[in-house]
């Protein structure tokens, strides 16, 4: 499914009207209509009272028209405006003069004793429609709009917000001082940044996207839109493993990671390399500690590296690791190695020397940052796997920085590096140089523990060695990750999962992914391309 900026949404409905002369206010009934068959779901011959809040510019048009229909249908229709009448967008206006007349009861929210109707209609209503602002929103609420979305949330019914919750930016999924939660948004003709990112995802609840005669060719308008990467798209980039495979066929890995006091790390990396579907791994660690991790991890095979007595690695480490690279298919470098002078250095002369594919994360991350044009000059692609504060550190902003902005910094980081990036977190999310960006599905706060991101490392370098390309390898990494994690909750719940167990059941969200797919392709119900309505789970 494409995914759209507030600003996109904008440019592809101007275009609509100028270009191809649909008008506005037909786009703005085929929205309330939508909206309203959402919403009659929720009514019955015994609840079939709709509360319904309008703001002043379009979205509240689409509320208006929803208003309308389900007026039209029999629902008990209660409608409150955030504005007096004379001031709605033009097109709001022209619904509202649809409504004058029709019956419909309304009010105008001006002051605090005017909302007391409002609180008297959510108690005993059976959906509240939320109109009050739309995808153009940024800032603060403040006077009777900061009231109604207070009273809305304080209210037992239900919300069904239009397009995004009103207080979340469509474009970063950040949330004002207060921001509507909603039982279930309707989302018009594509999915918007903000209710896929935390904290709008938290707010947005069900997210269903309509259509609404939006021409199709208006998304070619979108110069990059981002993709959200669900079990259908996660199971289309899957490799298909002939049958007389043998170890050989699934790649070799070679992981340079630990050091002393952080060997944990150097074992997660290559568990997640085998249990991710890599047929061999290599693990590279300090001499001092070598034979120790080769005793603890049986399945992979460990050469020592040259080490320095303050636990770094040597200068002639980087020869070693380009000796070992013979033959492998992914390199793996940074999972629990210490920060030190030679690192840097090191890891420059081997991204310099080899075309083999290399996921940098961690320790190669603080390297990358005292020179970041080494993954510029580098003969092989790059995946860089930082959570936020590595992020940040390398932009040289602060990790509240990039949580403002996630999408925008990822795309900014994967340009400027010239590199796939990972920005692990809640909604993972993964860009390349043209800034394309992919916003993942699964995952939950279960991940949110020590080791997870050295498991997803590991992951993506098996993927590599499978013989993905470094984009696809990312995404799907990131999605089984996700997606371990997410039956890591299921058996333990939100907390005291370790990330060693999400490691082990990446074969486990492998399998349920094959599963999920090859059973509706069998029945005829599997696709990518979008569809007039989808539904998208929290």
């Amino acid at each position: 499914m494409k995914i759209v900026s507030g600003a996109d949404m904008k440019q592809m409905d101007r275009w609509a009207m100028e270009t191809r002369h649909i008008p506005e206010l037909l786009l703005m009934e085929n929205a309330g209509r939508a909206v309203a068959s959402h919403a009659w779901q929720n009514l019955s011959r015994r609840r079939n009272q709709a509360v319904v809040l309008a703001g002043k510019g379009n979205n509240g048009g689409d509320a208006l028209a929803a208003a309308r229909h389900l007026h039209q249908w029999g629902a008990d229709v209660r409608l409150f405006l955030l504005n007096d009448p004379h001031e709605f967008s033009a097109a709001a206006k022209e619904n509202w003069g649809f409504i004058e007349g029709a019956g419909i009861r309304w009010y105008v929210l001006r002051d605090s004793n005017s909302f007391y109707p409002l609180k008297l209609c959510l108690e005993t209503a059976a959906v509240a429609i939320d109109g009050i602002l739309g995808i153009g929103f940024k800032g603060q609420l403040a006077g009777n709009y900061l009231q109604a979305v207070q009273t809305l949330n304080q209210g037992s019914a239900p919300v069904l917000s239009i397009d995004i919750p009103s207080g979340i930016d469509a474009d970063t999924g950040q949330k004002a001082n207060e921001a509507v939660r909603a039982k279930k948004t309707v989302t018009l003709a594509y999915g918007k940044q903000g209710l896929f990112i935390y904290p709008g995802r938290a707010y947005a609840g069900e997210v269903f996207v309509e259509d609404i005669s939006l021409p199709h060719e208006a998304i070619e308008l979108v110069e990059c839109p981002a993709e959200w990467v669900d079990s259908a798209y996660a199971w289309s980039l899957l490799p298909k493993a002939p049958s007389d495979s043998h170890k050989g066929s699934f790649g070799h890995v070679l992981s340079v990671a630990g050091s002393r006091g952080m060997m944990g790390a150097a074992l997660l990396a290559a568990r997640a390399v085998m249990r991710g579907g890599a047929g061999l791994v290599t693990s590279g660690v300090p001499d001092q500690l070598a034979d120790g991790f080769n005793l603890a991890f049986p399945e992979g095979l460990t050469i020592p590296l040259p080490s320095t007595p303050e636990e770094g690695l040597a200068l002639e480490a980087a020869d070693v690791i380009l000796s070992a690279l013979d033959k492998k298919q992914a390199l793996l470098m940074g999972p629990g190695l210490k920060p030190h002078e030679n690192l840097p250095l090191i890891l420059e002369q081997v991204l310099s020397s080899t075309e083999v594919p290399a996921v940098l994360d961690a320790g190669a991350l603080w390297a990358l940052k005292q020179n970041p044009d080494m993954v510029r000059r580098a003969k092989g692609a790059c995946i860089l796997t930082p959570h936020p504060g590595e992020l940040g550190s390398l932009l040289g902003v602060t990790s509240a920085a990039i949580q403002k902005d996630r999408c925008g910094a990822v795309r900014q980081a994967a340009k400027a590096f010239n590199s796939i990036v990972i920005l692990k977190g809640a909604s993972s999310l993964v860009a390349d140089p043209d800034g394309k960006l992919w916003i993942n599905a699964t995952g939950n706060t279960a991940l949110a523990t020590a080791g997870s991101g050295d498991v997803l490392a590991g992951a993506v370098a098996a993927w590599l060695a499978q013989g993905l390309d470094p984009l696809s390898a990312a995404i799907l990494a990131v999605y089984l990750h996700g997606a371990a994690g997410d039956a890591l909750q299921h058996r333990y719940g939100d907390r005291g999962g370790l990330s060693g167990e999400t490691a082990e059941l990446l074969p486990e969200a492998r399998k349920k992914l094959i599963h999920e797919n090859e059973s509706k392709k069998a029945a005829g119900k599997w696709q990518i391309s979008q569809l007039p309505m989808q539904r998208f789970i929290r």
